[in-house]
């Protein structure tokens, strides 16, 4: 295991990690210089130990957001401020030049937003004051509650997305990734939260059985030419479905394959399902205990293989038990926190936050299961593959 420590780069405590990938950390720094708050957009080098700046901008409204968007030769960054300007920019991360720029007037208030590519980007907006009127007519002809366009930074272009799986799905929940040698959308389209859908399955006599949980795929240049020619629909594939009796739930990916957990509540069989990259194919591969409050933690993401730990509240303590490729078992005390990732099926990383009504504070624990030794930090903190890193 190897830990970075960002805190010994950096002056200010405004940071954002934006990617860890090999041997190169891209975060983003927030700081007053010269009696200006700045945007400074920096890469860090794991191996020589030296920082870049990439680029950076003087910000004339601090209040808005930064989303960030990396791809392999550019970064995506969209400011919103929770209304209905948005700005997007593309930089080549090498030069930090600007490729492309724009500045978004939308009907309603931003409220998500999803990168296609480097270039396109899908923007949700809900309705505000200034559109009630529009809202309430989208919605007797739609059944949505929120709008989505796709913005293509290449064409300054907008397009109306009007296929309601898309338009009506959460923006964490459209993925980018690449199935059977293509570029696709990953959809995912649950219903409700997983409270909700077993009181679906508890009330079956009178909703019926057809109370979905679907995923569905696109080939990402089809989707984007369906959406381009309004079409009602885009050409999606129904990938994997239960109806009223089960659950279904993204559980991450890796290099080999899309992962969803399966339950069947009638046998209470709780299953984790594969979807491989290169044929598509499917497969259930293991089987997840179900015991009492115990949840999942599913790891995924970098180099690494996807895998899978049942953890226990067992009152004082957490147990955690590697279930699939993983053979970790270790307890620690709830003082510690909640368990947030796994590395090397040996260290335990776990967060606690500290709040009241004016303040937060969150640490983070890496515990050795073999050893019991334990550090403590009080920052943020992230996993990939074999590092960990402190901001």
């Amino acid at each position: 295991m190897k830990i970075e420590d960002l805190r010994n780069i950096y002056t200010s405590s405004r940071v954002e990690l934006i990617e860890l990938g090999g041997e190169l950390l891209s975060y983003a720094e927030e700081k007053v210089e010269e009696g200006h708050n700045s945007l400074f957009l920096l890469e860090y080098n794991r191996r020589t130990k030296r920082e870049r700046v990439i680029t950076n901008y003087i910000l004339n409204d601090p209040s808005f957001v930064h989303h960030y968007f990396p791809f392999a030769a550019d970064l995506l960054l969209l400011l919103e401020d929770g209304g209905s300007e948005v700005w997007l920019i593309a930089l080549d991360r090498e030069s930090g030049r600007e490729r492309r720029m724009a500045r978004l007037s939308l009907i309603g208030s931003f409220c998500g937003c999803a990168a296609l590519d480097s270039s396109r980007v899908l923007i949700w907006t809900r309705e505000d004051e200034s559109s009630a009127a529009l809202f309430a007519d989208y919605r007797k002809t739609t059944g949505l509650d929120r709008l989505c366009y796709l913005y293509d930074l290449e064409e300054q272009q907008y397009y109306y997305v009007r296929d309601p799986r898309l338009a009506g799905a959460l923006p964490e929940g459209v993925i980018a990734c690449r199935v059977t040698g293509r570029e696709q959308l990953l959809v995912l389209d649950p219903h409700g939260d997983e409270a909700e859908k077993e009181k679906c399955f508890r009330n079956r006599r009178w909703l019926g059985d057809d109370v979905n949980d679907n995923v569905w795929l696109c080939p990402l240049f089809d989707a984007v030419v369906s959406i381009k020619a309004g079409e009602p629909k885009t050409p999606m594939e129904l990938v994997l479905s239960v109806g009223t009796q089960g659950l279904l739930r993204y559980a991450g990916m890796d290099a080999q394959g899309l992962y969803f957990r399966a339950k069947y509540f009638p046998d209470n069989d709780e299953r984790l399902v594969m979807l491989h990259r290169d044929t598509g194919a499917k497969e259930a591969v293991c089987s997840l205990p179900q015991r009492e409050n115990t949840g999942f933690l599913f790891l995924s993401g970098g180099s690494g293989p996807f895998c899978a730990y049942a953890v226990e509240d067992k009152g004082e303590d957490y147990a955690c038990e590697g279930v699939y490729r993983a053979s970790l078992r270790a307890s620690f005390s709830k003082e510690l926190g909640e368990p947030v990732a796994v590395v090397e099926d040996r260290y335990l990383v776990a967060r606690y936050i500290l709040a009241d009504e004016t303040d937060s504070f969150e640490f983070h624990t890496v515990l050795d299961a073999k050893t019991g030794s334990q550090q403590s930090y009080e920052c943020r903190c992230a996993v990939k593959d074999q590092t960990v890193v402190l901001f």
